[in-house]
């Protein structure tokens, strides 16, 4: 047996690439990436990982053409009212990262992921963590832009006297960052075969494992994602320290 990350964070890269490669349009792209995260999401339940985070859309993707980010936002919405039930059901929880109430957000897009995050969460309140899921999606969401603002944050804060900037800790900036209450992920993967994070969880990947693949997100089968849980169980993890120094083994 070989160690399973908590948390696994995905760059969900490739989906255009994939159209293109049958000839459909890119929407079909995003519609057949759609249904590759539920299947994901069923085979990381079933490896036992408990917690996901999903890299849907950025806020440089607000540079896109105007029909293909009405159909990635449309995507994202249908695949929110039909994971809701599905979510319950299964006692996981979803969480929304980004600023969903930005105003190029649709409001049936809002409401649908308020719906999803606020259900999912009151269906598993009294579930205990260690059996629940947690699927984090990142929604109009970029690293830099939740640093900035969790920074603006914390100096309101400070102004008011609530905290003494002279003691304050990693922790207390994490507090007022989006991804607050939910653990580092142990593992980034990027699909499609670039290899950069694309302001992706800037803060929390410190120490993360990085894993880069070719495979398109639609692709990303369970054989191939088994492939990277076998891929980390494989890792040492020094977290800066010697071989033999604070080392975990993935």
């Amino acid at each position: 047996a070989f160690a399973i990350p908590k948390h696994i964070a995905f760059i969900c890269d490739g989906n255009s690439r994939w159209a293109t490669k049958f000839g459909l349009p890119a929407s079909a792209g995003h519609a057949a990436g759609a249904n590759g995260l539920l299947n994901c999401l069923k085979t990381l339940k079933k490896a036992g990982v408990q917690y996901c985070t999903m890299y849907g859309f950025s806020t440089e993707n607000w540079k896109r053409d105007d029909k293909e980010i009405k159909d990635i936002l449309a995507v994202i919405e249908q695949t929110a009212l039909k994971f809701h039930h599905k979510a319950i059901q299964e006692n996981i929880r979803v969480k929304i990262l980004g600023d969903i109430y930005d105003p190029r957000v649709p409001l049936s897009l809002q409401k649908a992921l308020c719906l999803l995050e606020e259900g999912t969460w009151s269906a598993a309140a009294d579930v205990n963590d260690d059996t629940c899921f947690t699927v984090c999606i990142a929604i109009n969401y970029g690293g830099r832009h939740d640093i900035v603002k969790a920074s603006v944050n914390m100096a309101k804060q400070i102004i008011k006297g609530n905290l003494d900037p002279e003691k304050i800790t990693e922790s207390d900036f994490g507090a007022f960052l989006c991804t607050c209450g939910i653990p580092e992920p142990d593992l980034i993967v990027r699909t499609g075969g670039e290899k950069r994070i694309s302001n992706f969880l800037l803060w929390d990947i410190a120490y993360s494992e990085l894993f880069f693949t070719d495979v398109l997100w639609p692709d990303l089968n369970e054989k191939e994602l088994n492939k990277i849980l076998m891929w980390f169980g494989s890792r040492s993890r020094r977290f800066g320290g010697r071989k033999g120094q604070h080392e975990v083994e993935a």
